[in-house]
C-alpha cells in the first residue's frame, strides 16, 4: 500500500475524480522515481476536508503515485479501467471507517462486545464494596461469556464520561497483562521446539502498543507484540509470533525469511493475508 502523504520535495495535485457517476476525491503525489505504474490506495483521511462540511462522514480519498511527468487525464484513464478495484477497494475503506468510529464512540455500558483470543464477551459491570471492600480500583475477570468489572460503589456517583474513561483503563490494563502472560508462553512454546532452526532465543517478550504494526524484533533479539492481539484467534497470534522470532535469524524479509516463517507455520500466508484485510478490526490504523 503505497504512503498516503507525499515525501520532501514530491509535487501533489489535489483535485477530484467521477467515476460511474461517484465524485471522489483525488490526490495525486508526483514521483521522480518512479517511471511508468501508477499506484494507488483508498482511504477516509481526516488530512482532506471533504467539501460538504455538513456530512458526518468524510469523502473517501483516492491516493496515487504516479510518475512525475504523467498527464492526469491519462491517470484519469487508468483509474476508470480499474474502477471494479476500486470500487472494492471503497467497499473496504467504507466499512474500515464505520468501525473505526463506531470504536471511538464505544459505550462501557452492560452489553457492550468485546473481543478476546478470538471469542467473543459481553460486558457485565458490577458495584461490589460489600463483597470486597478492599477494592479501590475496577478488577476484571472473563466468567461465563462475560467480561466482568467489578467497581467500587463510591464510582456510582461519577459522572457516565469519567467512569466509562475508568472502565476503558481498567479492561486496557487487565488485556495487556494477559497479554503479556498469553504471548510470553507461545512465544517459549516456539521457542522451544524450533530453537534449532531459529538460532537463539529471545532476551525478552512485552505487550506494548503500536499504533500500526503488530510486532517488533530488535536487534537486542527483544520481541514485542501489540496488545491489541489478544483478541485475536490463536492461529493468528502465532503467525505474529512466529514472524518475529523468525527475525532472531533473519534480520530482514528475504526468501530465507520467509522460508523459515513457512518452516514453522505453512499456513501463514492466509494468516498473513487475514491481517492485511481484517487487522484494523482489532484496533489497528
Amino acid at each position: 500500500m503505497p504512503p498516503v502523504r507525499p515525501a520532501a520535495g514530491e509535487k501533489t495535485f489535489l483535485t477530484s475524480i467521477v467515476i460511474d457517476s461517484i465524485e471522489l476525491n483525488c490526490l495525486v503525489i508526483y514521483s521522480d522515481k518512479r517511471k511508468k505504474t501508477i499506484s494507488y490506495t483508498v482511504r477516509y483521511d481526516d488530512g482532506w476536508q471533504a467539501a460538504d462540511q455538513t456530512s458526518d462522514f468524510l469523502k473517501p480519498t483516492i491516493f496515487v503515485r504516479a510518475p512525475a511527468k504523467l498527464d492526469f487525464k491519462e491517470i484519469q484513464s487508468i483509474l476508470i479501467e480499474i474502477k471494479k478495484h476500486i470500487f472494492e477497494s471503497l467497499e473496504k475503506a467504507g466499512k474500515k471507517e464505520k468501525v473505526i468510529r463506531e470504536e471511538s464512540e464505544k459505550t462501557y455500558v452492560d452489553g457492550s462486545i468485546f473481543h478476546y483470543l478470538g471469542r467473543t464477551y459481553d460486558l457485565k459491570l458490577i458495584f461490589e464494596d460489600e463483597i470486597n471492600p478492599s477494592n479501590k480500583h475496577p478488577q476484571v475477570q472473563l466468567l461465563d461469556g462475560q467480561l466482568r468489572v467489578f467497581l467500587p460503589r463510591k464510582m456510582i456517583g461519577l459522572s457516565e464520561e469519567i467512569r466509562a474513561q475508568k472502565i476503558k483503563k481498567a479492561i486496557e490494563i487487565f488485556y495487556i497483562e494477559q497479554a503479556d502472560v498469553f504471548f510470553n508462553s507461545r512465544v517459549d512454546y516456539f521457542a522451544e521446539k524450533y530453537s534449532s532452526f531459529l538460532g537463539g532465543k529471545p532476551k525478552s517478550v512485552k505487550a506494548v502498543y503500536y499504533k500500526s504494526k503488530w510486532g517488533c524484533c530488535t536487534y537486542q533479539n527483544d520481541l514485542k507484540f501489540n496488545w491489541v492481539l489478544i483478541q485475536a484467534e490463536i492461529p493468528i497470534i502465532d503467525y505474529v509470533i512466529v514472524h518475529e522470532l523468525c527475525h532472531i535469524r533473519h534480520k530482514n524479509h528475504s526468501k530465507e525469511f520467509w522460508n523459515l516463517v513457512e518452516f514453522i507455520d505453512p499456513k501463514y500466508k492466509e494468516k498473513r493475508r487475514e491481517l492485511k484485510e481484517n487487522g484494523w478490526i482489532l484496533g489497528l490504523r
